[in-house]
């Protein structure tokens, strides 16, 4: 019998190879896409941690904007970041502005977002300190600063006396004495009881508002003006959004 030489194996259609690189050139796409979202989440998770170890009580969002900015939010009164709490320096707050939606919602446009519920374990802490700064609290500039925060603070419900004299005392650079400075943070560690009893559901407006005036005094009384700014600031754009609800 007569062996017939095997066929040829006919070499792969140049349109073959073309389909082949292409699926290999967006599966690779996919993966690089995938691993970067990967990459962003666990940072953006990062920063949201180490806010929620200093304020567990509070959700906390954090996303990548299209123009590279790192949003960072709460749902306590439309975005306002409560004192105490050291800022990450890479993120950026919102606006002081009356705001209405779920927590995600007040990020914006964003692509990647990561985020803390006070439904879940507190998170550990991290091996590598996150780099803070006071930059995140800036907000347009509250003209006349301390005469603003003592008319605020005049005869204002809810206060104790000793606010009003304290704004006064920062303003003018008086001094203050340390039991007042005592006083004023045992003051600010009640409200935020107040405040966090009921957040998120029935949260009083004019309790936070008092909250906002006690952290800009303290501010002040610390030589921190740009906080100060940043608390009277949102105590304004939210008590004159109010005021118009009520005319």
């Amino acid at each position: 019998m007569v062996r017939q030489p095997a066929a040829a194996t006919p070499p792969p259609s140049s349109s073959g190879i073309g389909t082949q690189a292409v699926a290999a050139t967006a599966g690779g796409a996919v993966a690089g896409l995938a691993s970067a979202d990967v990459t962003a989440r666990a940072r953006l998770q990062r920063l949201v941690d180490f806010v929620a170890r200093q304020e567990p009580e509070l959700a906390w969002a954090a996303g990548d904007r299209p123009d590279g900015a790192t949003v960072l939010v709460t749902d306590l009164a439309s975005g306002w970041i409560p004192p105490r709490i050291d800022l990450p320096a890479v993120v950026t707050l919102l606006e002081p502005g009356l705001r209405r939606g779920e927590l995600e919602s007040l990020l914006g446009e964003v692509s990647v977002v990561a985020r803390y519920s006070p439904i879940h374990q507190v998170p550990d802490e991290d091996d590598e300190p996150v780099p803070t700064s006071p930059r995140p609290r800036r907000a347009a500039e509250v003209e006349d600063l301390g005469w603003e925060l003592n008319r605020a603070t005049h005869y204002r419900d809810g206060l104790p006396r000793l606010a009003h004299t304290l704004a006064i005392a920062a303003f003018r650079g008086t001094g203050v004495l340390d039991k007042e400075v005592e006083l004023l943070h045992e003051e600010l560690s009640k409200i935020r009881e107040k405040v966090l009893e009921s957040y998120p559901g029935n949260v009083d407006a004019a309790l936070v508002g008092n909250w906002q005036l006690l952290a800009a005094i303290n501010a002040l009384v610390e030589a921190d003006k740009t906080a100060a700014n940043y608390h009277l600031a949102w105590f304004q754009a939210l008590s004159k959004t109010q005021a118009g609800s009520r005319s």
